[in-house]
């Protein structure tokens, strides 16, 4: 199979037409996208694992069975790349990304035909990294976006994410709202209960000390797993679609949506709180930093070198 190239045309600069409420919100969204906040929600990617083509090329890789903890700090240092990097540092990252990705092709045991490159499997991981994302943002912020807010935002994460674009017809929806009937469709006609769900789901539970933390730290992290285990559970099933929820081994009660309302609800207390410096990750940190910097810079300028009548020679 001849997997497709991405398009790596820069994506142009839709916030230059924003009105100023709808650059807010997605001022917002990005912010909190680098936020240490949108890490906890990490399990609301399952969801990527239920369709069935993805589950097979997952399972052919073996590192969400094998190596979860791995996969996960590199997905999340591309992830970091992708969006909060500079425009060289983006396009170099997506570049790599599509060409290991054209390796992962082939026929499952249970003969399911599988391309990590296929428009509908490709796509579908971003449309679930964007609604994870974007969930979570609600959830932390109390945002609740109106129609133009939605599409500037979903219209700011595409932009973000051009490199990984597949061209013409293959590439992801622009509108937002056909974006959610999409998504509701996949949901509701292709996603099951597979293998990868399983095993990532038994990672969680097994819930294997971190390969970045010492041996020394294990009775540390043993007594603390269960707790750690429940808040990420709760915090990624709690935005889930529901029927994406219902495919989860976790029977979700009244109580679960208690949680999920008093623990976004101090979380949502943390981030307002809280400084950017310690809410940031750290490339986050840094580019804020620079953005700051360079804005003080640009304002030592003068607007304009007309000569000045009081410096005028007499």
């Amino acid at each position: 199979m001849t997997c497709p190239v991405a398009h790596e045309t820069p994506a142009p600069d839709v916030a230059a037409v924003r009105p100023h409420g709808v650059s807010a919100a997605v001022e917002r969204f990005e912010r909190f996208g680098g936020s240490v906040f949108a890490g906890l929600f990490g399990v609301g990617l399952y969801d990527q694992t239920m369709l069935p083509a993805v589950s097979a090329a997952l399972e052919a890789t073996g590192r969400i069975r094998n190596e979860p903890w791995g996969r996960a700090r590199r997905t999340a240092a591309s992830d970091q790349l992708i969006f909060h990097g500079e425009e060289a540092d983006r396009l170099a990252e997506s570049r790599r990304l599509l060409r290991l990705h054209r390796d992962v092709k082939g026929v499952s045991p249970d003969g399911i035909r599988y391309s990590a490159l296929a428009p509908e499997a490709w796509n579908w991981i971003l449309y679930s990294s964007f609604f994870v994302q974007y969930h979570a943002y609600r959830a932390v912020t109390g945002d609740n976006p109106a129609d133009a807010e939605n599409q500037a935002i979903w219209d700011c994460f595409r932009a973000r994410t051009a490199g990984l674009h597949l061209p013409g017809r293959s590439k992801p929806i622009d509108d937002f709202r056909e974006l959610v009937a999409h998504y509701d469709t996949v949901v509701a006609g292709q996603l099951r209960r597979t293998p990868t769900l399983a095993a990532a789901i038994g990672a969680i539970d097994a819930a294997p000390r971190p390969d970045f933390l010492p041996p020394i730290a294990d009775p540390v992290w043993r007594a603390g797993a269960p707790l750690i285990r429940h808040v990420i559970v709760l915090l990624g099933c709690g935005i889930m679609h529901p029927r994406v929820r219902e495919l989860m081994p976790y029977q979700w009660t009244g109580r679960h949506d208690r949680e999920f309302r008093a623990l976004t609800t101090l979380l949502r207390v943390a981030y307002r709180g809280l400084p950017a410096a310690v809410t940031d990750t750290a490339l986050a940190r840094n580019r804020r930093r620079y953005r700051k910097l360079a804005g003080r810079y640009r304002g030592m300028g003068l607007a304009t070198f007309v000569p000045d009548p009081l410096f005028a020679r007499r």
